[in-house]
C-alpha cells in the first residue's frame, strides 16, 4: 500500500488555515469605515410573562404585578454567531420611539415609523385571545425592523442606547 506524496501534500493544503492578510496600506479611519459592523436582521421572538415588581429607568417609575417581556434577536453582519439577544417590555420599545422622535425632531428627511398601538394587557384577555399576542409580536417585529435596519437610524445614539443600554 503506497501513498503518493503529492496526494498527501494536497490534503495537507486543504487542512491548513487561511493565511492572515496584512494591512493593505489603509489608515485606521478608512479601515473602520470599510469594515463597520451593522445590523442585518431583527427578530421578535417569544414573549415571557414576568411577575413581580419592576422599576423602569427611563421614567423612574415602579410597578408591581405582571408584564410581558419580548425576546429580540439582533444579528450583526449576517453572522449567526454575532448576535445580541435583548428582553424588552413594550414600554421600553415605545420609549425608543419617543427618543427617536425627540432626537430627529428637526430632520425632515428622517421618517420614524409608528410602533403598534398601546393596548391594555389583562390576563383574561391573554387567555381569551391567543391572537392578541401574535398581533402585538407582528407589530413589534415590523416597527423594530423598520427602525433597526434603517442605515441612518441604526448608527445613531438612540438606537445604540436601546441596544447596549448605555450612552456613547
Amino acid at each position: 500500500m503506497t501513498r503518493r506524496k503529492s496526494y498527501s501534500v494536497s490534503q495537507l493544503n486543504n487542512a491548513l488555515p487561511i493565511p492572515i492578510e496584512m494591512n493593505s496600506g489603509e489608515d485606521l479611519v478608512t479601515h473602520q469605515r470599510n469594515h463597520e459592523s451593522h445590523i442585518t436582521d431583527v427578530r421578535v421572538g417569544e414573549h415571557y410573562l414576568v411577575r413581580g415588581s419592576t422599576t423602569t429607568t427611563s421614567s423612574s417609575s415602579s410597578s408591581t404585578g405582571q408584564y410581558i417581556a419580548w425576546q429580540i434577536k439582533i444579528s450583526i453582519n449576517d453572522l449567526d454567531y454575532s448576535s445580541i439577544v435583548l428582553y424588552k417590555r413594550y414600554s421600553e420599545i415605545l420609549q425608543l420611539y419617543y427618543d427617536l422622535q425627540s432626537y430627529y425632531k428637526g430632520d425632515s428627511e428622517i421618517v420614524i415609523p409608528q410602533p403598534p398601538p398601546k393596548d391594555s394587557f389583562k390576563f383574561e384577555r391573554l387567555v381569551m385571545s391567543s391572537s392578541w399576542l401574535e398581533d402585538r409580536r407582528n407589530g413589534l417585529q415590523w416597527f423594530l425592523s423598520s427602525v433597526l435596519l434603517d442605515p441612518v437610524l441604526q448608527k445613531g445614539p438612540v438606537v445604540k442606547q436601546f441596544i447596549l443600554g448605555k450612552e456613547d
